[in-house]
């Protein structure tokens, strides 16, 4: 799996468009109408000319695109250096409309796009502190447990979960 920054420059958000309407066909649902409000967001990100403080990531996975996120990273008020912060965490529409996908996948997704944000925090979008806005209970609570293995670790000076936040001092 890679963990990549697309855009419409690298033709990598054209082919998630895409693949994704073609997905939601297969399930009888209209793309227009999958996850609009993240949708939005990304959209213009990917679309307009890249930037080096945000962009659209996305998991792919032999051609196919498992999930897809926005990243930033900015001074935020309370930090002694640069955020990276995850938002709109999407999965693909077939783990949303398919019936054969496993806890262990969606595991699998979390954990890889958990690692790349990482990634991006120590190249590509520098920053001393993570925050990973996390999408559901079942997510608070993967990472809480995660959270407590990395703390134990000491591989992060710092992890902890607030609300719907995972927050990560590298």
């Amino acid at each position: 799996m890679e963990f990549v920054r697309i855009s419409r420059e690298n033709g990598l958000w054209d082919k998630l468009w895409a693949d994704w309407d073609k997905i939601c066909s297969s399930f009888g649902e209209d793309f227009q109408d999958f996850a609009p409000s993240s949708l939005t967001v990304l959209r213009p990100l990917a679309e307009s000319p890249q930037t080096a403080s945000a962009g659209v990531f996305a998991l792919i996975n032999e051609g196919s695109t498992l999930a897809v996120c926005q990243l930033n990273v900015a001074f935020i008020k309370g930090y002694d250096n640069q955020v990276l912060r995850l938002r709109h965490l999407l999965l693909s529409p077939e783990y949303d409309f398919s019936d054969d996908v496993t806890v262990d996948k969606y595991v699998e997704i979390l954990s890889e796009m958990f690692a790349g944000t990482v990634l991006c925090a120590q190249n590509e979008l520098p920053a001393s502190h993570v925050k990973l806005h996390l999408q559901s209970p079942a997510d608070r609570e993967f990472f809480k447990e995660i959270g407590q293995h990395l703390t134990k670790a000491a591989t992060f000076s710092s992890v902890k979960m607030r609300g719907a936040w995972l927050y990560i001092d590298l």
